[in-house]
């Protein structure tokens, strides 16, 4: 199964993979100067921003001082929000929801429900059946 990516989307660099039946909408942007995973069947909303760098802010004389890199990971079956923005070395988890808008600063543990900015677990999301893992890995 392939994956689908929407136009409009930029991508800084080429350290990135969308993984098989991904879906990637119009006006995403990839800061991807480090690398970007997007695991299997993940869903993509419209315009969300992955950002693998930032600033140290300690020094008063330059807040935009030495870049800080992190890569990001997507787990299978997630799905991110329209407008959300992903931050410098964040995971994803598997079948974790991130609800529009979300600002994810923090790791997102799996099959959670995370919105707000900063982006919190707002509740547990059900985890697969046997069936379910049995349909995902037909084909």
């Amino acid at each position: 199964m392939s994956s689908l990516v929407r136009p409009g989307v930029i991508f800084r660099d080429r350290k990135v993979s969308i993984g098989s039946g991904s879906t990637v909408n119009y006006r995403c942007i990839f800061d991807n100067r480090v690398g970007v995973e997007v695991g299997n069947s993940v869903g993509i909303g419209i315009g969300v921003v992955f950002l693998n760098t930032d600033h140290n802010t300690d020094d008063p004389a330059s807040r935009a001082g030495k870049s800080i890199w992190g890569p990001i990971s997507v787990g299978d079956g997630a799905f991110i929000g329209s407008g959300s923005t992903i931050l410098p070395g964040v995971s994803i988890g598997e079948g974790c929801v991130i609800g529009a808008g979300a600002v994810v600063t923090k790791d997102c543990l799996p099959h959670g429900l995370y919105a707000g900015t900063p982006a919190k677990r707002i509740r547990d999301l059900p985890l697969p059946s046997a069936d379910t893992e049995r349909a995902l890995n037909v084909g």
